[in-house]
Formats: C-alpha cells, structure tokens, sequence
C-alpha cells in the first residue's frame, strides 16, 4: 500500500469521527433560544435575550462540540454506577426538572439527586480538560446559581433537600480534586429568586444588559459558541473593534492595554525569580502551611535553534523562509504636558 492510499484511509477515518459528534449534537439538540436552569448564572445578555424570546442569530447545531460529548459519555458512565454504590430507595440520575418562579417555567436537567447522604444530597458532575484548583474552593457564582435552581425545582416538587456538591472531574485522569459540599436553605432559594428577578428586568431591553466581563469572540469560548454571537458583538472585525468609536474609547483601550502589558512583564519577571530560585530543589513533595507541592525534573526539550538554521542556510547559499506578519495596531501612550 502506497502513501497516498495510507492518506486517504486516514482522511476517511477523520472524517468518521467528526461525522460521529455531528450526529450526537443534532440528536441532542437544544432549543438555543429558550434558558434553562443551566444558563441561570451564564452571560446575562444572552438569558435576556432568551427571556425576550429573540430568535438566535447563530447555529451550532451542526458542529462537532467534542468536549461536551466527552462530557456527556462521562456522566452517562459515571453517573449510574456511583448511584449504585451510594444505594438507596430514592435516586435520581439525569433527571428532567421545571423551576416555577416569577411566572416562569425553566427546564433542566440534574445530574444526581440521592436520600442516601444527609437528608437529601444534590450533586452536578463537571467535567473539564484540564487540572481542577485548590480543593474545597467555592464553585463560581455562575454554577453554584445552577446548582441551587436545580435544587429549588426538586424543593418544590416535594423533595427534601439539605445539600449541594460539585464534584469535578477532569477528562484527563479521571482525579476528583476540589470535591466541594455546602448546605441548601432558604438563603440559596433566595439567590435563585433574586437571579430571576434581575433577568426578567434586563430582558426588557436586551442589548443593554451586562455582558459579565465577557470578552467577545475569539477571547473565550463563552461568546464564541453562543447563539446570539452576531446580535452581541455586530459589526467590526475583529467584534471589539465596534466598541472603540470615540477619542475617549481610544485614550481608554489604550491605557488599559498599556496596564496589561506592564503587568506582564512584571508577571514574567516574578516567574523567571521563582524558578530560578527553585532551579537546585531536590524533586520530590514538600508540605507547608496547609500546601502540598511536588517538585519534578523534566528534560531538556528540543527546539529550533534559529539562528543557527539561518547561518546553515547562508552558508549553502539558501533563502531564509520569511512569511508577513497580519497587521496589527500599537498603541504608545503619553501624558499631556499641563496647559
């Protein structure tokens, strides 16, 4: 068998598996422009514009959404298994639910809800591709707002419910680290009710409603894949560009832009002192001050040496590969002298 025919079999087998998440994502499509328990605590904007029933501007449904697929066969793993080793008459897992409040009827769906821990336990798997923080930390206010809608609707569906948990978990390795619990009572009913509150007031005009520091597309998968991406951000290229339209704008941007990049290079410098100062530890784990840290030696990568590649290139009378840059804009900021 030749290279090219090798070629076209791995061509045909990539395709495949994209073709494999197309498939899942149009079987589990989602009406984008409905919220559900799960947006209670995303973009503002976008539960705004859910709420005035704006019709989406952008469709994903015939993309691939890989990671949540993988997600999802996690929890459809996961899930039922870790209900049978808590064990109990009263399980629930991946069960529809409809949160009644202020007029509204917002769905969703739990992951596990169990009598077998306390006096009735809510817990939300969440799966990421990366290492999870410090455990014990506090979920975000956007998923802990999630997380306590889902317990409202089962409170008031009759169900006893005390506590909540967060169990992360990553894709990588499978670790569980940052498994987080806290209690549910009328204090977290009344966070949901106040969330609700809010949504239904800024969903009386939309485009004015917080974007929640999110940044646009191309700086967050956030604004990236959400339905109403082009309503948002309309106009420029790059979208941010839109929002840059007076003298003040640009004296703004600018000086922020100028912050950053102090603060980067100050960040970098920090860097360079702490491992430099690390550069002799003997690798193995250390403990101080409730942290643990594990030191590891790691090889010595390869990479291009470029200006020797250059020199090589020269000396047998080669052209050095070159490509242009896209342009860009700079800003250098400077202080008025007082009038």
């Amino acid at each position: 068998m030749n290279r090219a025919e090798l070629e076209g079999h791995r061509h045909q087998l990539e395709d495949a598996l994209a073709a494999v998440f197309r498939t899942a994502t149009a079987a589990n499509h989602h009406d984008p422009g409905t919220l559900s328990i799960s947006g209670l605590g995303g973009c503002t904007r976008r539960a705004a514009y859910q709420l005035a029933r704006y019709e989406p501007t952008d469709d994903h449904s015939h993309q691939e959404q890989r990671a949540s697929h993988l997600g999802q066969a996690v929890h459809d793993w996961v899930l039922p298994r870790l209900a049978a080793h808590l064990g109990h008459d009263l399980t629930l897992v991946e069960y529809d639910v409809i949160l009644p409040v202020r007029g509204l009827q917002i769905p969703g769906r739990l992951d596990l809800f169990t009598l077998a821990i306390g006096g009735g336990l809510l817990v939300d798997l969440k799966t990421h591709g990366y290492d999870q923080g410090n455990d014990g930390d506090e979920p975000s206010r956007s998923r802990l707002l999630q997380l306590y809608g889902y317990a409202l609707a089962l409170r008031l569906m009759g169900h006893v419910i005390q506590a909540v948990a967060v169990v992360p978990m990553s894709r990588i390795h499978g670790g569980t680290s940052g498994v987080w619990i806290g209690e549910f009572g009328p204090k977290q009913e009344a966070l949901v009710d106040a969330r609700v509150r809010d949504l239904l007031r800024h969903a009386k005009a939309p485009a004015f409603a917080p974007r929640d520091a999110h940044r646009g597309p191309g700086l967050g998968m956030t604004c990236d894949s959400c339905p109403y991406r082009s309503m948002c951000w309309p106009g420029a290229e790059p979208a941010q560009a839109a929002e840059v339209r007076t003298d003040a704008d640009v004296v703004a941007h600018a000086l922020g832009y100028a912050e950053a990049a102090a603060q980067e290079k100050a960040w970098k410098d920090e860097k360079k002192y702490y491992l430099a100062a690390l550069g002799q530890t003997r690798p193995g784990r250390y403990e101080a001050d409730g942290f643990e840290v594990e030191v590891k030696t790691f090889p010595g990568a390869k990479r291009l040496h470029q200006s020797g590649a250059k020199e090589l290139l020269r000396d047998n009378n080669l052209p050095v590969p070159t490509t242009t840059d896209k342009s860009s804009r700079r800003a250098l900021v400077h202080r008025r002298p007082p009038s």
